[in-house]
């Protein structure tokens, strides 16, 4: 019994000596004392502290305090992930796919997934999209991108909102389609802006209403999305339209003269208006393709 509990004894010293190893890890590289960073996390690391595990192989990864070694992140990554790890079993994850290993990089995506890590939902919502390292499965794939999108992952609200536009993985809702595509709109996901621009050039899942179609189609074609650029074409089309009645007019990149001046129109000049809101004019540029504004009292 004795030894059993002298064991014991040990097992929780050595516990508290990886736990100030690693306190100091933590301290140390937040002073950007790299080297001595590395010191106590590999300290730590090495009587498996999990924490310090995944600390230590991202400082190999990233050549942190050390010259870059893939072979030694690797190393750590995997024990770190094998102890449950959810941010390691991403990163092992993240190796495995950059290697074409699909159906590790699914399993580990999974472990990480079931953990609640967010990147990992969302990749594993991907694989199941796609059909990688997994059975191709669109009810897993709405599962796993909505647990990502609820979490804010732009690029998962997008694939959520194509799913539920086209009806893949769930009941086809448009509303739902454009709520999740604004939510990444308003993330600044190009793809989802050029997407919600056509839900409002359609009138799918909302009014048809051109001068939004136009405005979300400027923000995803000032991102180089190409789709969007050749989108606006129709869609400005359908604006109501103004001109210019002084002799030069300044553009300016927002509702105030506080904005920087975006270009000049002169008398005579027609404008496609947005909409107006304080004595501004939203307009569409289509030589810059951008949006800009003008005060509403210069145009007739």
């Amino acid at each position: 019994m004795h030894w059993k509990l002298a064991a014991f004894g040990l097992l929780s010293l050595h516990a508290s000596f990886a736990l100030a190893n690693y306190e100091q890890g933590t301290q140390e590289l937040q002073s950007k004392n790299y080297a001595s960073a590395l010191y106590e996390f590999r300290q730590s690391a090495e009587t498996g502290n999990p924490d310090a595990q995944y600390r230590l192989a991202t400082m190999y990864q990233q050549g942190i305090g050390t010259p870059q070694k893939a072979d030694k992140a690797t190393k750590w990554y995997r024990l770190a992930a094998d102890s449950g790890h959810p941010a390691a079993q991403v990163q092992l994850a993240n190796q495995y796919l950059q290697d074409d290993d699909d159906d590790d990089a699914a399993r580990w995506y999974k472990r990480a997934a079931n953990q609640g890590e967010t990147a990992a939902q969302f990749r594993l919502g991907l694989m199941y999209l796609e059909g990688r390292g997994v059975e191709q499965d669109d009810a897993q794939a709405a599962k796993w991108l909505g647990k990502a999108a609820e979490q804010g992952i732009t690029a998962a609200q997008n694939n959520l909102g194509s799913l539920y536009e086209d009806g893949r993985g769930v009941e086809q809702d448009n509303a739902m389609a454009v709520k999740w595509y604004r939510q990444a709109a308003e993330g600044g996901d190009a793809y989802a802006q050029n997407s919600l621009g056509a839900m409002y050039a359609q009138g799918k899942g909302v009014d048809q209403n051109h001068a939004w179609a136009t405005f979300w189609f400027a923000l995803a074609a000032a991102q180089g999305n190409e789709v969007a650029a050749k989108n606006i074409a129709s869609s400005q089309k359908h604006l109501q339209t103004a001109t210019i009645s002084v002799g030069t007019a300044n553009i300016r990149a927002g509702s105030s003269t506080d904005y920087d001046i975006v270009t000049k129109a002169h008398r005579g000049d027609t404008l496609r208006i947005l909409g107006s809101n304080s004595g501004w004019s939203q307009v569409y540029l289509p030589g810059l393709q951008q949006l800009g504004w003008v005060a509403s009292r210069l145009l007739e």
